[in-house]
């Protein structure tokens, strides 16, 4: 009887330590050199899938609808399968100064400011399935039909955008209505002023929705930010944050979401790596409540399988880019993905294209992030 309990309670303890979560070595390397670090924390229940299945079944008729409704079921879905972690968190939030990100689309929370004894009580806790670190994926170089996008909101994930600039200022969301708020978004700071340090941001948009000197395909369009890059790359929490902002647009504190003043295109200037998953629950969302998920295919032409993530992505509209005299870039990604699919799915002029700046004016620059930013007004 002493043998069989003990082999009892060994088996207990075994299990308790295979189903520990795992956490990424990264992680255990940071908090070595410094006294805490950044965590993506993903959940064993967390099946977003099953629970857009519950959105694929209604009949909305109204894109607000569609908008509140998919809010709705995602958020009661994270708020179900995160609510102890929460719990425990919040417990020692005040005295360990940490900041809890929800990922309502994905089920998945950023902490930010996790010490080792945060780290090892969310390895510890069931309902946890990993620990990711937080990495920074490259930032692309900058390298019609009379429809000129009004009534059409289009938001990019990149650097920030210089509002002030005379090109980009009056159709801003933030200027029409007096503030920022459902304008503009900074994970990193949550600063409420729009501002690019990079220029990345600046030109796209500047290309997008640019009201001077002829330089936007889309003069008469609306436009908001949310600031993915807070350097020359782009952290994957702050991606995937943003990716959640555009689907439901919060105050610049994060507060407040309100659906209903999501935009129709997402313009996503970024990528690195190929075949890689980790943004899809974003683009999946994003396409059922009919935002547009455009992505540039990269610079890392012309060689094939060049085709970066997410881009290369069965859901994400991949563009590649041509020069003037209507061939492909040299430097444009091309497909086809790792699992045989073509891409890009179109290209457009990216080689020498003209657009704002961040500090002068306007500036001449070629690259893939270019030709992303016309297909919306072909």
């Amino acid at each position: 009887m002493k043998v069989q309990l003990l082999l009892a309670i060994t088996g207990l303890l075994s299990t308790a330590v295979v189903d520990s979560a795992t956490v990424e070595q990264q992680i255990l390397k940071n908090l070595e050199e410094t006294s805490s670090t950044n965590v993506l924390v993903t959940f064993k229940n967390s099946n977003s899938k099953a629970a857009l299945s519950r959105f694929d079944s209604l009949v909305l008729a109204s894109r607000d609808a569609r908008l509140n409704t998919m809010y709705a079921i995602l958020k009661d879905h994270a708020d179900t399968v995160q609510a102890d972690v929460i719990a425990m968190l919040e417990k020692s939030r005040s005295s360990k100064n940490t900041d809890i990100r929800q990922l309502w689309i994905s089920a998945e929370l950023i902490v930010r400011g996790a010490d080792k004894e945060t780290v090892e009580a969310l390895r510890n806790h069931p309902d946890v399935e990993s620990l990711v670190a937080e990495t920074f994926i490259p930032l692309e170089p900058i390298e019609g039909n009379g429809n000129r996008g009004e009534g059409i909101v289009v938001a990019n994930i990149d650097t920030g955008v210089r509002y002030t600039h005379v090109a980009l200022k009056s159709n801003f969301r933030g200027t029409i209505q007096g503030n920022n708020n459902y304008a503009w978004y900074a994970p990193t700071g949550k600063a409420a002023i729009p501002s690019d340090s990079q220029g990345h941001g600046t030109h796209t948009m500047g290309t997008i929705a640019g009201t001077a000197n002829g330089i936007g395909v889309a003069p008469g369009a609306t436009w908001i930010a949310c600031k993915g890059c807070a350097g020359s790359s782009c952290s994957n929490f702050d991606l995937t944050e943003c990716g959640n902002w555009v689907a439901c647009p919060t105050t610049t504190s994060g507060a407040s979401p309100d659906c209903g003043k999501a935009p129709h295109i997402v313009s996503n200037s970024w990528g690195g790596g190929q075949g890689d998953s980790w943004y899809d629950n974003n683009i999946a969302a994003w396409r059922r409540i009919n935002i547009v998920p455009l992505f540039s295919a990269g610079n890392s032409g012309p060689n094939c399988r060049t085709a970066n993530s997410p881009s290369d992505r069965p859901g994400a509209i991949a563009v590649g880019s041509t020069t003037n005299g209507d061939v492909v870039s040299s430097f444009s990604s091309v497909g086809p993905t790792v699992d045989g699919r073509m891409k890009p799915d179109i290209a457009a002029p990216g080689s020498s294209i003209v657009s704002a700046a961040s500090i002068l004016t306007t500036t001449l620059e070629p690259g893939v992030s270019m030709p992303l930013l016309l297909p919306p007004t072909l």
